[in-house]
């Protein structure tokens, strides 16, 4: 438990480390001391082709030490017809100030999943974008600005925390700073200004903005980069996991599945070679070790993939890992099942039973297991190592402190009712760090043998409640493939930290478990990927709580039951 946690040492090993001393004598202005500079900007080269302008305007936007200070005017019709149209998310008109900056009649509309519960009482997320009712309009040329709430494990440092190792190790990530938001006069709170990922990112990231964009939202077919075994047909390819973000990309996400096919079926003599054409495999390694180290779990290198983009460069001909919603990380036992720490190894990172093979298969290659582990050595002693961020936590957290107090919003997570206030919420998460790297320096030290997979869905997890009020209802097949089965089901819930799917093979007899994981609140849709085709399963849905004494299930739905067809 997090309260158990021992301290430590405050050493870096130095006779491993002497190659890291250069980096180190930097990192050492900041510990002790606070960081006022420019970071990442500074350092990561800018596209050949972005226009420099434009980029210096919105690194004023999102420069890291900076608060912004926003405000917004909505008319009292506009916000009660944005309310009463959750759980769908439209946009209204507004007015946007930002300096000197007034833009009128740009849209609104919530954002993210914990928005869009008309009865959620915490702070809710806003999505600004500028051409909603004007074509083409942009504010120093970005055509959209997040506002995210802060409110998941992760709180408002997550995303800043992680964004910054990102952009430190020249990856492409997005921006990222805290803004003050004031709607119609009035003090909201503190939130995340996160740069989107667009087709302006990719301008100001890449020197060849022409390739095809990708999002992988909420998973679906070939989410975790699996064979999708049975091709996409018109009516289920809403149901792929890549939605088309660009011009070039397409509806039916033909060039993924291309790379797809090359992560699982390239011979393994070959398999090196093949992905190096095909992948920034480099910055992968790199965002993998991040991912791990900051408990970042709901990606592609952690459980339940999904929150990331694809993006395919023209230039490079290579395929670029871009992760997004970065607030779930520094939290251990996330849910009460998924073991960030014990269960996701440093040496052998593969959390969960059944990783994406393109994880699997970079583990299994001696030669990439080997750059992997020496990419994971250094970014843990230089970026991860508790002397370093440790630091860095507390910056972030005196740069809002003040602010925090006159936030009009409880001061806890959802996903974490045990928090009393920002204090705990900072005091667990620096828990997180010094046990993460504890235990990571621990598993790059001695990683001879592979550890066995810890299974998310077995061991301390939630389990359905009685018969209750706040029980999911009308659970129903959407859709079924030889790869996969979707479902969807109406949330009778209200504040709850997310659904738990379960499933049961055959008609009647076995048991049911858990096996499909869903954060957040007003969930009402789930994609099981791990099905065998010509099998029977029968599925089930429950809403789970926090309470202090652990998670807590909610009566079950009804069960429905289906047989996936068997493989064309």
């Amino acid at each position: 438990m997090i309260n158990q946690l021992t301290e430590v040492s405050s050493q870096v090993h130095p006779q491993r480390y002497l190659f890291l001393i250069p980096r180190l004598l930097i990192l050492a202005a900041v510990v002790g001391g606070v960081y006022h500079a420019p970071r990442a900007e500074a350092q990561q080269p800018p596209a050949k082709d972005f226009k420099s302008k434009n980029r210096w305007k919105t690194d004023e936007f999102y420069r890291p030490e900076q608060i912004q200070i926003i405000h917004m005017k909505v008319s009292d019709n506009a916000l009660k017809k944005m309310h009463a149209a959750l759980p769908d998310r439209i946009y209204v008109p507004a007015t946007f100030q930002w300096n000197k900056h007034t833009i009128r009649n740009v849209g609104i509309r919530y954002k993210g999943n914990s928005s869009s519960n008309p009865n959620q009482p915490s702070k809710r997320g806003f999505l600004i974008k500028f051409s909603e009712y004007k074509k083409d309009r942009n504010f120093l040329g970005l055509e959209r600005v997040a506002l995210d709430n802060g409110i998941q494990f992760g709180s408002l440092f997550s995303e800043p925390l992680i964004t910054n190792v990102l952009r430190d190790l020249h990856l492409k990530a997005s921006r990222c700073n805290f803004a003050k938001l004031y709607l119609n006069g009035k003090y909201i709170g503190v939130y995340t200004n996160v740069e989107r990922i667009d087709e302006v990112f990719i301008k100001s990231n890449f020197a060849e903005a022409g390739g095809a964009l990708y999002k992988n939202d909420e998973g679906g077919l070939g989410a975790s980069l699996s064979i999708i075994r049975q091709s996409p047909t018109a009516d289920n390819r809403t149901r792929l996991a890549f939605e088309a973000k660009s011009k070039s990309a397409h509806k039916d996400a033909r060039d993924v599945l291309e790379l797809i096919s090359k992560i699982n079926l390239t011979p393994d003599k070959d398999f090196i070679q093949v992905m190096e054409k095909a992948v920034d495999v480099d910055s992968f390694l790199k965002t993998m070790a991040v991912m791990l180290y900051s408990g970042a779990f709901d990606q592609l290198t952690g459980v339940g993939p999904h929150n990331y983009y694809l993006y395919h460069d023209p230039e490079s001909d290579r395929w670029n890992y871009l992760p997004w919603d970065l607030d779930v990380g520094f939290s251990d036992n996330a849910f009460g099942r998924i073991p960030v720490i014990d269960g996701w190894n440093a040496a052998w990172p593969m959390i969960g039973g059944t990783p994406s093979p393109l994880i699997r298969r970079i583990i299994e290659n001696p030669q990439l297991r080997a750059r992997y582990r020496h990419i994971a050595d250094t970014i843990l002693e230089t970026h991860f190592h508790p002397n370093v961020l440790l630091p860095k936590i507390d910056e972030l957290y005196a740069r809002i402190k003040d602010d925090l107090v006159d936030d009009p919003f409880p001061h806890r997570r959802v996903t974490n009712p045990a928090d009393e206030n920002y204090e705990s919420i900072i005091a667990s998460i620096k828990q997180f760090v010094k046990r993460r790297y504890k235990t990571a320096r621990a598993q790059l030290d001695n990683p001879e043998v592979q550890p066995p997979p810890q299974d998310p869905n077995r061991g301390n997890e939630p389990q359905p409640g009685k018969p209750s009020a706040n029980a999911p209802r009308e659970l129903r097949i959407t859709g079924v493939s030889a790869s996969s089965v979707t479902l969807q089901w109406m949330d009778n819930a209200e504040g709850e930290a997310g659904h738990l799917v379960q499933r049961a093979e055959g008609e009647n007899g076995q048991n049911f478990r858990n096996v499909i994981g869903k954060p957040g609140t007003n969930i009402t849709s789930a994609t099981d990927n791990s099905v065998t085709p010509g099998r029977i399963y029968r599925y089930r849905v429950y809403a789970v709580t926090h309470t202090p004494s652990g998670p807590n299930g909610s009566g079950v739905s009804n069960v429905v039951t289906v047989r996936v067809p068997n493989s064309k």
